[in-house]
Formats: structure tokens, sequence, C-alpha cells
């Protein structure tokens, strides 16, 4: 595990899950934290959450699977998946976070309460915005996000992506290799595809479940 300080009088909570041999590294419930600070985090085992809050800006670079961060309170958060992939982002409270999953797949965004979100992916990532949030993705494949309330979603895509449009959310769909279609959702859903057939309108949940 790894924890930097980048700049100021950091308060750092770490806690560290010890593999057998004496050594250090994540275990599945550890966690690192910066609050209201200018840090650089390393998750370097599986299970690994980093949690950023009150205005902090924070590096988190993730090394292996299921890595989680909470990036909260006017922080900006930075999150590096690297080749690992399988990364979930949680912002909110008019965070400012920046996924980068470009070289794997896997990850999953959900960006609320006035946050600005980008994620950039190489496939089958999902997640979207709510609540006045604003979420931009890029994708290589298999992709799908949603918006809801009064959220905007904008996924660009080479193909085989869909976005779910619900409520008074704004959606944008931009596919380099596939015509974008309209298709029906349930309600007054909008989904909008490219190079695959309509999904059913039960395949659009994000934010439904909250």
């Amino acid at each position: 595990m790894r924890m930097t300080k980048r700049s100021g009088t950091a308060w750092l909570v770490l806690g560290v899950g010890l593999a057998f041999l004496g050594w250090g590294g994540c275990s599945g419930d550890a966690k690192v934290e910066c609050i209201g600070e200018a840090c650089d985090l390393a998750c370097e085992g599986p299970g690994c959450e980093a949690t950023c809050a009150e205005g902090a800006d924070c590096q988190v670079e993730c090394t292996d699977e299921d890595c989680t961060l909470d990036c909260a309170s006017g922080s900006t958060c930075d999150l590096d998946c690297g080749a690992a992939g399988n990364c979930n982002a949680d912002c909110e409270g008019q965070a400012n976070c920046n996924i980068d999953c470009s070289e794997a797949g896997g990850c999953d965004l959900s960006c609320n309460g006035g946050s600005e979100c980008n994620i950039e992916c190489k496939e089958n990532c999902s997640g979207g915005c709510q609540g006045n949030a604003s979420c931009a993705t890029t994708c290589e494949s298999g992709c799908n996000i949603g918006c809801t309330g009064n959220g905007t979603c904008g996924l660009t895509c080479a193909t085989n992506c869909f976005v779910c449009c619900s409520g008074s959310g704004t959606c944008t769909l931009d596919c380099a290799e596939s015509e974008v279609t309209e298709c029906p959702g349930a309600g007054n859903d909008t989904i909008l595809v490219c190079g695959r057939e309509c999904p059913d309108s039960s395949e659009c949940t994000f934010g439904k479940e909250e």
C-alpha cells in the first residue's frame, strides 16, 4: 500500500490488511482516505476502497480488481484503473471525477448531486448521472449509461452501445462505426442505440433502484 501527501498538512486515515508472512497490502475490507488535502493514494489489492472528501484533491491508482472510489463534497478525484479494470466510482456533492479505464473494462460510474464526471473505457462500462450531474463517457464497445432526473449524459462509442434517458434527463449518443437509432422505452423513457438490437426497457436500471 502506498500513500503520499502531495501538499499541506494532510491527515490521512489508512486501514491496512496484513497478509500472512508479514506482507503488507489491501485486504478485501481495506480502506484509504484523504480528507480536505491533496493526496496520492494507491490501492494495491482486490477490494480496496478509497474515500476523498471535503474538497480533497485525490490521485488514486488501482492496481487490482474491484477497486472502489467515493468522491464527495467538492473533491476532485482522478482514478486510474490501469489494466485491472472493474473499478467503481461514486461521485456526489459537486465533485469532479475522472476515471481512466481505457486499457480495461467493467468499470461503473455513478454521478450525483451536481457533480461533473468523465470516464474513458475500453469495453463493458456502465453507470450514469442524476440530480443535475453531468457525465461524459468514451468507450470502444459494449457500454451503456443512463440519465435520470435532470442529469446530462453523453456517450461516445465505436459500436454496440446504448443510452437510456428518463424523466427530464438529457442524453446524446455518438457512434463512429454504427448508425444511431431510437428505441421505445418504458413510459416516457428514451433509448438510443448503435450497433446492436434495441434493449429491453428492463435494462435501463441506472437510478431506478436507488
